[in-house]
């Protein structure tokens, strides 16, 4: 289950962490998704072809961290939206 494992604070980002670097392949993350200050990160899963997410980062200069909080559970539950649709 996708949840929100990490907040980790850059100069200028909050990112939500959803899940650990190792299950993906080596170097496939980068960013797939972008809505306004939110960023969306994924990669290819080990051992597959799919891409998942792995981190939400939201622009510090545009929200602040309980902002970003509200959001990143907002995000969480587009992406279980999308991927139980049949």
């Amino acid at each position: 289950m996708l949840r929100i494992i990490e907040w980790k604070r850059t100069t200028t980002q909050y990112v939500a962490l959803l899940q650990v670097p190792d299950c993906f392949e080596p170097g496939s993350i980068r960013e797939i998704e972008r809505h306004g200050p939110e960023t969306v990160l994924g990669g290819t899963l080990r051992g597959t072809m799919k891409t998942d997410w792995y981190a939400l980062a939201y622009d510090r200069r545009e929200l602040d961290f309980e902002e970003a909080k509200e959001r990143a559970h907002d995000a969480l539950d587009r992406y279980w939206n999308e991927t139980m649709r049949p």
